[in-house]
């Protein structure tokens, strides 16, 4: 039985062993933050990740939504981080869930919610999501426009834009417009069209495992490698789809930096006609000092998420 112990060490293999993680992935944890944060780390992403909710403010309030809760049985808190975001603490099949059906709501994690926030768009403003489906930030958007604009969302998977439409159909929105097209190739197809674009890119989701348990094992040290060189060219592509004067946001489930604050030094070097605007000061509730807002399931509660905001001269 002795043997079969696991083991009580500091190092990466003895707490990869003893959290269920690849060690190659704690060894970057280990060097990136110390042993302490990434033990917190690695213990987080072994519990369940908070469900919550965003209010349609389309269609309802917060407070009348969570009175239908109330009465379907679910018991909620109010965010103290999104205005109209709503916490379910428990709740039975979300399918069942009538306010859900009804496009009262949507499912997303709160950190996400941060981006449309972050974006600024405004009523009449054309706007290009670049990496849409299934839809949770673009329907965010939409509603922060009070559907009133267009928005292009894009996506490379047919059965994604799909979901999008579905999305848009439960929710009633009738801004968005769904387009199959790579988002390497925006920036030819939109130039200088858009008031505002979104880059939520492709990336490892190292931020989402607790949403996600067996995804770590289906991950490789080469993949941040080769996500990062596509996160680079699907942000220059887009970053041309930008007028003077609007903005271009770029975002990760990931808290890797080789994919999240390097990206986007990478690019500003590369584009001085972009400046980097302070994406803590833009939050709805809570500001935060970062320029580059990072969050961290183990700190703040939410899935790991990286949102960055620049402006085109």
């Amino acid at each position: 039985p002795q043997r079969a112990a696991l083991p009580k060490g500091r190092d990466a293999r003895s707490l990869a062993l003893r959290m269920q993680h690849p060690v190659w992935m704690v060894k970057r944890w280990l060097h990136d933050y110390g042993y302490e944060e990434a033990e917190r780390l690695c213990r987080c992403d072994n519990e369940s990740a908070p469900l919550t909710l965003r209010t349609n403010t389309l269609r309802t309030s917060r407070t009348a939504l969570m009175e239908r809760l109330t009465a379907a049985g679910v018991r909620a808190d109010a965010s103290l981080r999104v205005p109209e975001s709503v916490l379910l603490r428990t709740h039975g099949a979300l399918d069942a869930l009538a306010p859900l059906r009804e496009g009262l709501a949507q499912v997303q994690d709160e950190s996400s919610m941060l981006v449309a926030y972050i974006l600024g768009a405004e009523p009449g403003m054309t706007v290009i999501d670049a990496c849409a489906a299934p839809g949770g930030k673009t329907t965010h958007i939409a509603a922060s426009m009070g559907d009133c604009g267009r928005i292009v969302a894009l996506d490379v998977h047919e059965h994604k834009m799909r979901r999008i439409a579905e999305n848009c159909e439960r929710l009633g929105i009738k801004s968005v417009e769904t387009l199959l097209l790579d988002a390497r190739e925006a920036g030819r197809r939109f130039p200088r069209q858009a008031d505002r674009v979104l880059v939520d890119a492709p990336c490892s989701g190292l931020g989402v495992l607790r949403r996600k348990p067996d995804a770590r094992w289906r991950k490789r040290p080469d993949d941040l490698a080769a996500l990062a060189r596509l996160q680079r060219e699907i942000l220059s592509s887009a970053a041309e789809a930008v007028k003077s004067g609007g903005v271009l946001v770029y975002s990760t489930c990931t808290i890797e930096r080789e994919e999240n604050e390097a990206a986007v030094e990478d690019f500003l070097a590369r584009h001085e006609e972009f400046s980097l605007e302070n994406a803590g000061e833009l939050l709805p509730l809570k500001k935060r000092p970062e320029r580059m807002l990072q969050l961290y399931p183990q700190r703040d509660d939410t899935d790991g998420f990286f949102i960055a905001r620049m402006r085109r001269r």
